[in-house]
C-alpha cells in the first residue's frame, strides 16, 4: 500500500507567515505618532530653483494682440486666392506609387529621356499658378513670419505686418524673456 504523506512543510510555512504578519502589526501599533514640526512644513512650501526640476521656470502666457488692418487685409486676400491642383509628377499609373502615400503625393522634377509626360500623370507647376507678391510667404493669420532666437531679434519686427516665430532650440528661460518683451511691444507670437 502507498502511504499518503502529510503536507507538513506547507503547514509550517503558513505558520511562519502568520507570525511575521502579527509581529509587523505589533511594531506599527507600538510606534509613536510622528509629530510635524514647523521646520518640516516650511520646507514643503518652499520652491527651490534647481535646474533639474520641472517647476524651475513657469511658462509666461502670450497676450492677445489685436490684429492690425494690414494683417486683416492680407488675411482676406489669402482666403480669396485661387486653389491649385496637387502637383504629383510622373507617377500616376504605377500601383506602387499611390496618391495615398505621402512620399509619392509630392512634386518631383522628372528626369530622364524615356519618360511619358502625359496629362494622366497629373498637373505640372507653371508660371501661371503663382500667387500674387503681396500674399507670398504670408501666414494664415495675415502676418509675415520672422524667426526669433533672442530678445534683440524682436527689435527688427514691424508689429503691424510681421509676427514672431520662436526658434525650436530656444530654452524656457530665454523664451519667457522673448514673450514678455513681445507682450510689451504688442508683437504677435505664432508658436
Amino acid at each position: 500500500m502507498v502511504e499518503k504523506k502529510a503536507s507538513k512543510p506547507a503547514a509550517k510555512a503558513s505558520v511562519v507567515k502568520d507570525a511575521k504578519k502579527s509581529k509587523a502589526k505589533a511594531e506599527v501599533k507600538s510606534a509613536e505618532p510622528v509629530k510635524k514640526t514647523d521646520a518640516k512644513v516650511e520646507k514643503k512650501t518652499e520652491v527651490k530653483a534647481t535646474p533639474g526640476k520641472k517647476n524651475y521656470i513657469q511658462k509666461v502666457k502670450k497676450a492677445n494682440v489685436k490684429k492690425s488692418t494690414e494683417a486683416l487685409e492680407a488675411q482676406k486676400m489669402l482666403k480669396s486666392k485661387k486653389k491649385h491642383p496637387t502637383f504629383r509628377g510622373r507617377f500616376g499609373k504605377r500601383n506602387i506609387r499611390r496618391k495615398s502615400k505621402a512620399k509619392w503625393n509630392k512634386w518631383r522634377k522628372s528626369h530622364g529621356i524615356d519618360l511619358d509626360r502625359g496629362l494622366q500623370h497629373g498637373y505640372r507647376p507653371k508660371v501661371g499658378y503663382g500667387n500674387p507678391a503681396e500674399i507670398k510667404g504670408v501666414h494664415a493669420s495675415g502676418y509675415r513670419e520672422v524667426r526669433v532666437e533672442n530678445v534683440a531679434d524682436l527689435e527688427k519686427i514691424n508689429p503691424k505686418t510681421e509676427a514672431a516665430r520662436i526658434g525650436a532650440a530656444v530654452g524656457k528661460k530665454k523664451r519667457n524673456d522673448i514673450v514678455t518683451i513681445a507682450n510689451e511691444k504688442n508683437i504677435r507670437i505664432l508658436n
